[in-house]
């Protein structure tokens, strides 16, 4: 990943954690890597673990943020939240895996989507 792109993706994920936050949402952990992926936001919705998967699109993208998440990178995330609850103990929880975009449009304006249960264990 290129520098800017870094910094934009950072930034991202930043705007993502003001987001959740203001829904309520306890943060748990950013940016959580395990050799079977990332996860990039890890919080506690009331009872719920989610796993958040942070998009980042300009007013150019096409497509639904969602169908951007092709199968590998769903899996890849799925292992990736497998190895956190193992790591930390965490048993007979419910979890989610939900998808956060934010979209820059024209004039710098920001728009943020929180997709709930975005996608499921297969």
């Amino acid at each position: 990943m290129g520098r800017m792109s870094k910094i934009i993706g950072n930034y991202g994920e930043d705007m993502a954690v003001e987001h959740l936050q203001s829904l309520g949402y306890k943060i748990i952990e950013r940016n959580f890597r395990s050799h079977h992926g990332e996860i990039d936001i890890i919080a506690e919705d009331g009872e719920v673990l989610v796993f958040v998967e942070v998009k980042n699109y300009s007013y150019r993208s096409l497509g639904a943020p969602q169908s951007s998440i092709r199968k590998g990178k769903r899996e890849s995330i799925i292992h990736a939240a497998r190895s956190y609850l193992h790591m930390m103990r965490i048993q007979d929880k419910f979890c989610r895996f939900d998808v956060l975009t934010v979209f820059r449009e024209e004039g710098n304006r920001k728009r943020v989507e929180l997709i709930k249960d975005a996608f499921r264990l297969s």
